[in-house]
């Protein structure tokens, strides 16, 4: 599952793409509440679904997916489409997480405010708990280490009384402790995608870049072979090169006519 801030928005440049992406149902759930939003029936919204993942992929069986698509629709319709303008971050907060020192428990922790901040947007009764997989986590926070390295690192933050563990056993949601909202605001997050990399460009690494194109945050060397300024991120460079060479391609075909 991917968290997104402005879900009526995405779900409209994703109409507009003719795009599925990488996660299909989690597409069609939001495509599926976006129409749902504008005015379009129950019934019209099924009926809109197959039309759009057939722009998407001509070859796509509503019929072999129909279960997919209904569900799709039936999670649209009890779930309201996430809009918040942005996670904003306070002074005390960032302290608290620069004065962990160790910088992979600096980019948990930082994930994990977001987190907190994101569902108590979407539930005001949330106070301040995350719950998403670790994997999910650990994605978002670009971490990429062992099991024991990361229940490490939640006692870390656990001893230092900065997140609490749920008392039910069969519960892994943590809660976040060290939220303060009645402070200066240091940094505004309006993407949730690579948290980890976006810590570290506020912290003043020259690593990461912005893709113009889609937003991400991406690490890479910020000049290009060429020594131009890097602008997109691999996935949008490469489809832009690709639209560049089919439009070459077009217009070499009409010239030579």
């Amino acid at each position: 599952m991917s968290y997104e801030l402005h879900e009526t928005e995405w779900a409209r440049d994703a109409v507009m793409r003719r795009d599925m992406g990488k996660s299909p149902f989690e597409t069609l759930s939001r495509v599926a509440r976006y129409y749902l939003d504008s005015g379009f029936s129950k019934i019209e919204v099924r009926k809109m679904l197959d039309v759009f993942a057939l722009q998407c992929d001509p070859d796509f069986s509503t019929v072999l997916n129909s279960d997919m698509l209904d569900n799709a629709l039936k999670r649209a319709i009890k779930r309201p489409a996430v809009n918040i303008d942005t996670i904003k971050i306070t002074k005390s907060e960032m302290k608290d997480i620069i004065d962990l020192e160790q910088r992979q428990a600096q980019r948990l922790a930082f994930t994990l405010l977001c987190l907190a901040k994101y569902f108590d947007a979407i539930n005001p009764n949330n106070n301040h708990w995350v719950s998403a997989k670790d994997s999910e986590i650990m994605k978002m926070a670009n971490i990429s280490t062992s099991i024991k390295r990361q229940s490490s690192m939640y006692n870390f933050l656990h001893g230092l009384s900065l997140i609490q563990f749920s008392k039910q056993v069969d519960n892994l949601s943590t809660r976040v402790m060290f939220i303060e909202e009645n402070d200066k605001t240091v940094l505004e997050v309006d993407d949730l995608r690579n948290l980890g990399y976006q810590y570290l460009k506020y912290r003043g690494s020259d690593e990461y870049y912005v893709c113009e194109c889609c937003g991400i945050t991406e690490r890479g060397k910020i000049v290009t072979p060429r020594g131009r300024p890097r602008k997109y991120c691999p996935d949008c460079a490469a489809k832009l090169k690709m639209r560049k060479d089919v439009n070459r391609v077009m217009s070499y075909g009409l010239h030579s006519q």
